[in-house]
């Protein structure tokens, strides 16, 4: 299956998945997961999304933050395809995109790209070279190759059991970056413990 066509399949997956409680129920999970992560702990200007109701909710990851002291940097997608992330707080004007995401408004709002650590969203996730599938923009391709180098953040994942494959579906392809972890529901990682103990 070409990217493509993976994409189109993923989405429809994952719009089925999100009307079902085992989401809400993944969410939560993942939620305590990230805030429990220790690069999260360590990490004070993290980078994230405004998500999709298909992906992972990081409005209460968001929220939870803030409320720990971290400062919290949305993305915002320019027509290039370059991306820069800009300051959130909390009650900050957010704009809706073309493509249905939400950014903070104001233009005066601080950007910083020498984040410590970066959520980064996707369609599919594999712990196979940890990779990762986007909608197909390329905005965190470019953004990682641009700046991972030379500011050394970490890149981390939410992923759920509709989002996770054992070995990828999708090819991977020279400009692909792998991801530096993923958080991935306890069901599948106890599955995955089984799997290799069987091996």
């Amino acid at each position: 299956m070409d990217k493509k066509a993976f994409r189109a399949w993923q989405r429809n997956r994952l719009i089925t998945f999100a009307k079902s409680p085992v989401k809400k129920a993944e969410d939560q999970e993942l939620l305590n997961l990230a805030l429990s992560h220790p690069w999260v702990k360590k990490a004070q200007n993290i980078g994230l999304t405004f998500s999709l109701p298909l992906e992972v909710n990081t409005l209460p990851l968001i929220e939870s933050l803030q409320k720990m002291g971290k400062k919290v940097y949305i993305a915002r997608c320019y027509s290039n395809r370059q991306m820069d992330f800009v300051f959130y707080e909390a009650g900050s004007e957010l704009k809706e995109t073309k493509f249905g995401v939400l950014e903070v408004a104001s233009q005066e709002a601080p950007i910083k790209n020498d984040l410590d650590l970066l959520f980064v969203p996707g369609l599919g996730f594999s712990p196979e070279g940890k990779a990762r599938i986007g909608f197909g923009g390329g905005y965190y391709d470019r953004f990682l190759a641009k700046y991972q180098n030379d500011y050394q953040f970490k890149t981390i994942s939410l992923v759920n059991s509709g989002m996770y494959f054992e070995e990828p579906l999708w090819p991977q392809e020279s400009f692909d970056i792998p991801l530096d972890n993923l958080i991935i529901v306890k069901e599948i990682k106890q599955q995955e413990a089984e799997n290799n103990e069987e091996k």
